[in-house]
This record gives C-alpha cells, sequence and structure tokens, in this order.
C-alpha cells in the first residue's frame, strides 16, 4: 500500500496596517531622499560632499528596495528557499554592477603625472592615432 502524506500549506495573510505603515515609511524616506538632493552635506574627511551626498542618497534607496521586497513582495513571510532564491538575486545583481562599472573604467588609466588638485576630476580620453590630442589639462591617458 502506498503512504500517502497530505501537505497542508498555511498562507500568511498580511494585516492592512502593515501595508499602510510600510507605505508611510516608504514616502518618509522619498522625502529624504529630495530632501538629501537639495542639501550640500559636508565633506567628512577625504570624502567630498558630493560623494557624501550619493552615499546616503544610496543608503535610503537600498532601505526602501529593502522594505519593498520584505513587505509588498511577501518574501518576510516566505519560506527559506525563496528568501534565499531572493538574497541570491540581488548578490548577483551587486556583483554584475561592480563587473560591469570596472569593465566601462577600463579605457581610463591615470596618468603618471596625474595632477589631483587639476583643472578637472572628470575622466578624458582620446582616440590612438587621432587627430586630437589632449591638452595639457587632461588627466588621463589612452590605454594601449
Amino acid at each position: 500500500m502506498a503512504n500517502t502524506q497530505t501537505h497542508t500549506h498555511e498562507h500568511h495573510i498580511t494585516s492592512p496596517w502593515v501595508y499602510i505603515k510600510t507605505l508611510i515609511a516608504l514616502l518618509i524616506l522619498m522625502a529624504a531622499t529630495v530632501a538629501v538632493s537639495y542639501v550640500k552635506l559636508d565633506a567628512i574627511g577625504p570624502l567630498s560632499g558630493t560623494v557624501v551626498n550619493q552615499t546616503v542618497a544610496l543608503v535610503i534607496a537600498v532601505i526602501k528596495a529593502v522594505l519593498v521586497i520584505l513587505y509588498f513582495m511577501g518574501v518576510k513571510d516566505s519560506t527559506p528557499l525563496t528568501k534565499l532564491w531572493a538574497i541570491t538575486g540581488f548578490v548577483v545583481f551587486f556583483l554584475m554592477f561592480i563587473i560591469f562599472g570596472d569593465y566601462a573604467m577600463r579605457r581610463f588609466e591615470p596618468a603618471p603625472n596625474y595632477d589631483i588638485m587639476g583643472e578637472s576630476g572628470y575622466p578624458h580620453e582620446y582616440m590612438p592615432g587621432s587627430e586630437a590630442r589632449p591638452s595639457n589639462n587632461w588627466n588621463l591617458r589612452p590605454r594601449g
């Protein structure tokens, strides 16, 4: 005789108040993101104010994403396997972001006489073999 087992899976029902509180938290965090974009924060050590602003905005964005994933997508009350796949997906996305960002910046290489107090902090490039050569204030040279 076959052994038949019945598995019952209980679906978790989330209270509407949880969704309302999450929505209010997301609205407050959105207002904080807008405020950070208009207010120039002070430099912290070697980091400029712009880097501090971008870091604070990125931290707020990560908190908002975690709230959406946990509550609106229902990962908080799901199985451990679902939580594992959600975490794995974001780890892979983060690694892809780092790898593609590194790959995109490979064409820029600091020149030996790079002046950090120079006229521009943005990377400049020129195509090898082209007529246009960098002026003296260009702080990068092509990789070749």
